[in-house]
């Protein structure tokens, strides 16, 4: 005849983990230590990735911005001409009447 667990003396006891604390500040100072330095070298890390990205998006907005001035710059010299002030341009006036 099959033994149930209770019988054989193999009945699971559950264990409310709520119950439970540290034995003694030593093992909870080692715990809060390594938890601080795993979160140390995750910051870290982040911060580092973080400052090369927006580090590398810096150089990219530079070049941009400088290829933009050179470019208006080329523009402004081979296509316009300080005006004279007099507010006539090419014969005609800045209100757009003209020839």
């Amino acid at each position: 005849m099959p033994v149930n667990r209770k019988q054989a003396g193999m009945e699971r006891k559950v264990i409310n983990m709520s119950e439970y604390k540290l034995k003694a500040p030593k093992a909870a100072k080692a715990v809060v230590e390594a938890e601080k330095k795993i979160e140390g070298a995750v910051v870290g890390a982040y911060k580092k990735v973080e400052d090369t990205v927006v580090g590398s998006c810096k150089k990219i907005e530079d070049t941009v911005v400088g290829s933009y001035k050179k470019v208006e710059g080329k523009f402004v010299n081979a296509f316009l001409e300080k005006a004279d002030g007099s507010g006539e341009q090419d014969g005609e006036s800045q209100s757009g009447e003209g020839t």
